[in-house]
């Protein structure tokens, strides 16, 4: 019967889907998440640097915040508070409730990195996603370039250079760049 499972779940689906920090998820009040809205959206609202933007949702991410509504609804915490992902409390979810619980989760996991490596952080989760974002994009032989700056914007970002930091060199991403790199070598067209 309780929520908490269900919102941390949840919370953490749509930082991996989606790449917002996990302040923005935590702050999302109920008016913020538009799953009626084709496509359905968040309204991120003063976010870092002061910025508000609007961030598109896949439809099984969407159905998927319906799922958790229905449930917050069903629960009666639909009248206690604003906050789309809502504590026991009544409130927002505590960032450092969510991290001690994302740190047992993961250690419970056996998620220990290799040597040398950093354990899992919440925050990884965004640079996860634009990762894969671009891993994709390269497989998919678009325009990197092009594209960069897109996603810079809809993270959030004031200037495409604030976004670089986020491309770490995985061996995938390495691999799908070299595939676009071979391609363009052969046939002398960028892709």
């Amino acid at each position: 019967d309780s929520l908490r499972p269900h919102t941390y779940e949840t919370l953490l689906g749509l930082m991996v889907s989606t790449g917002i920090r996990v302040g923005e998820a935590i702050r999302l009040k109920h008016t913020d998440v538009e799953l009626d809205a084709t496509p359905a959206l968040l309204q991120i609202r003063d976010s870092k640097f002061g910025k508000s933007r609007v961030v598109p949702l896949h439809p099984t991410t969407a159905a998927r915040l319906k799922k958790y509504a229905d449930l917050r609804r069903r629960l009666g915490y639909g009248k206690r508070s604003d906050a789309f992902f809502v504590s026991e409390r009544g409130g927002h979810v505590y960032y450092g409730c969510l991290l001690q619980w994302f740190i047992r989760t993961t250690r419970h996991l056996g998620m220990y990195p290799p040597a040398g490596r950093r354990t899992p952080t919440l925050h990884g989760l965004r640079h996860h996603f634009a990762i894969e974002r671009l891993t994709l994009w390269c497989r998919e032989g678009a325009c990197i370039q092009d594209l960069a700056p897109q996603l810079s914007v809809y993270l959030g970002h004031v200037k495409p250079e604030q976004s670089y930091w986020y491309f770490t060199a995985t061996p995938e991403l390495l691999h799908a760049a070299g595939q676009s790199f071979r391609l363009f070598a052969n046939t002398g067209v960028p892709s």
